[in-house]
């Protein structure tokens, strides 16, 4: 969203989680309100094979739409001519920040600056989960700090005045004092979902199961990575406040996306998951239970 409001002077945003996107994007279909504006950009958001079709069908919204993604589970949908689902490039895992930064360079819609570089690539290293919680480049965990301590719409405004203004990506005094603080605290609740693990062994493979709140996920699976103190291969994070199941790698040779299906979920190799509703629950306890 950042980036697209570098790019466009004329821009509307909607935020919208993966559970809610296809009936979204059907009432503004239905409601002719794609018809004012000259594109429409999707990313990170799984579009199922119903509004994909429904685009396809429509040659004028086909024209003006695009979507991005780096979904290892739905590879088969860059059949459709206005879909990039792109996993790994040059820089190695891509995300949806990544592949959008490269589409508007290509089209000379943004400059690329050492800030922009900096921030879309502290961006991609945290969205893919390479970053770890020791000595080292620690940008992209202060941007997740930072956005968790201040919330989406607070994050937008400060990133993209840093960005519009500056050549050089760094945080100034007061956001260094949110991301210390919030570092601190994210430490201590770390620790304390950490201390109520359960275990499972699960395809073959040692699970640790923790309830958690849904914005320690990362957090919790990157401590896990680096001292592993459980000896497991994976840990399954189900986020009561979201109703959603985070399942992350803990051994780098574990492929969790097929966990993840099994649950009506999706993902990637290293991290994957899903939303608990009606429609999977039964398949969630089977997995969990």
């Amino acid at each position: 969203m950042i980036l697209l409001k570098l790019a466009y002077k004329n821009l509307t945003y909607v935020l919208c989680q993966s559970n809610e996107i296809n009936n979204f994007f059907k009432q503004y279909y239905q409601n002719g309100m794609f018809n004012a504006y000259d594109r429409i950009l999707v990313t990170d958001l799984q579009l199922n094979k119903e509004t994909l079709d429904m685009i396809n069908r429509d040659s004028m919204l086909k024209r003006k739409f695009i979507l991005f993604d780096h979904n290892e589970s739905v590879t088969h949908f860059n059949s459709y001519d206005f879909v990039n689902i792109i996993i790994k490039d040059k820089n190695g895992d891509c995300c949806s920040t990544s592949l959008l930064y490269d589409h508007l360079l290509s089209l000379n819609l943004i400059n690329r600056t050492n800030a922009l570089d900096v921030f879309c690539e502290a961006t991609r290293i945290s969205d893919t989960g390479a970053w770890q919680l020791q000595k080292g480049n620690q940008i992209p965990r202060d941007l997740a700090l930072l956005f968790d301590a201040i919330g989406t719409e607070r994050y937008i405004k400060t990133i993209y005045d840093k960005l519009k203004e500056e050549n050089y990506f760094m945080f100034n005094y007061d956001e260094e004092k949110i991301i210390k603080l919030k570092k601190e605290t994210t430490d201590e609740k770390v620790s304390s979902f950490i201390k109520n693990i359960h275990f499972k062994y699960i395809d073959g493979y040692k699970a640790g199961i923790i309830f958690i709140s849904y914005e320690y996920r990362n957090e919790i699976a990157q401590y896990l990575r680096v001292t592993n103190m459980y000896k497991i291969d994976l840990v399954i994070l189900v986020a009561v406040d979201k109703n959603s199941i985070s399942i992350r790698n803990i051994n780098p040779r574990v492929n969790v996306r097929p966990i993840a299906e099994k649950m009506g979920g999706k993902g990637h190799f290293g991290a994957a998951g899903c939303n608990i509703d009606i429609n999977n629950f039964t398949k969630v306890l089977k997995v969990l239970l």
